[in-house]
């Protein structure tokens, strides 16, 4: 079945995708608020030109100046309202008790509504900051932090090197072998060796358990044989958004398309490396309500599950 998916972050934000096939999984998180380092020197050359970066790096410092206003303005009334209360405490020693009594109501009444404006203004400002993060997730290129993998603790190349945890990245919990007969058991059009070592040793280079990358594939379209990947040859049915993937991809009805399924592989790896690992998420159930929302009709905690049980099925093997 198809799915949508749209690019995180993090700390930051990431592509993410729509409707899934299968059950979906959820959990969110969002540490940083701007991805400062993501800002114009660290885009890739080329991409834009130097009068669009400037004016979309003002926009972000216009907004995230208008989110910390929005919270000052929150601050200042409960300010204003805790100095409000001191001086009602000490003028309330001079009052009768049965005045004081008569305009109790009256102030915690005016408390009441002094409350529910400051939680409202502090909400917007945190609303308007969830919206620009995704904006410039999803708007802005983004460039991979060079990584450098850990060296493989296999004892052979191509085997298992690893217990499978729920965290994505680390060493294969699977071999190249048991890859293929997944992708033979769902009648994949990938099911070939080479494409079963490509997504091993792709899982090497990004520093990802490839069992995640074919419980993705999994999960979207039954390894390429059901919906929108059938066309775009797309391990995860990421969202178009122009980015510095090491491969390249064309636009098919508001998602990429690859010129092969391995271009396809790559660019999840590329993904999952840039958009939620670089920004600090690991965990499957922390990655699935940013890849797979559920405001596109997803349920990210069953599509955590799901190849999390994928992932833990396939192991050792």
């Amino acid at each position: 079945m198809s799915r949508n998916t749209t690019a995180p972050p993090a700390a930051a934000p990431a592509p993410t995708r729509a409707n899934t096939t299968m059950p979906t999984t959820t959990p969110p998180r969002r540490k940083r608020l701007l991805p400062v380092k993501d800002l114009a020197r660290d885009w890739p050359s080329g991409r834009l030109e130097e009068a669009p970066i400037l004016l979309a790096s003002l926009l972000v410092a216009l907004s995230q100046l208008a989110s910390w206003v929005i919270e000052l303005i929150g601050r200042l009334i409960f300010l204003i309202f805790q100095l409000g209360a001191s001086l009602v405490a000490i003028s309330a020693r001079k009052i009768s008790g049965e005045r004081l009594r008569g305009r109790g109501a009256d102030i915690l009444g005016w408390s009441l509504v002094i409350i529910l404006l400051t939680g409202t203004l502090t909400g917007l400002g945190y609303t308007h900051r969830v919206s620009l993060t995704r904006w410039f997730q999803t708007t802005i290129p983004h460039r991979a932090i060079p990584y450098t993998p850990p060296p493989s603790t296999c004892s052979q190349p191509r085997l298992v090197c690893a217990n499978p945890t729920e965290l994505i990245d680390g060493q294969p919990s699977i071999s190249a072998t048991k890859i293929l007969s997944v992708l033979q058991s769902f009648h994949s059009p990938t099911a070939t060796a080479d494409f079963a070592n490509a997504l091993y040793d792709l899982g090497i280079k990004y520093g990802i358990n490839p069992a995640y990358a074919l419980g993705f594939f999994a999960q979207e379209s039954s390894c390429g044989t059901q919906g929108l990947a059938v066309t775009t040859l797309s391990l995860g049915n990421i969202r178009y958004t122009v980015s510095s993937s090491p491969v390249t991809y064309t636009a098919f009805q508001g998602f990429r398309q690859y010129h092969s399924w391995q271009d396809g592989a790559q660019d999840w790896y590329w993904v999952m490396r840039t958009y939620y690992l670089n920004q600090g998420v690991r965990d499957i159930f922390d990655v699935t309500p940013i890849y797979a929302p559920s405001t596109d009709n997803n349920d990210p905690a069953r599509y955590a599950q799901n190849v999390y049980q994928f992932v833990l099925e396939w192991s050792g093997s």
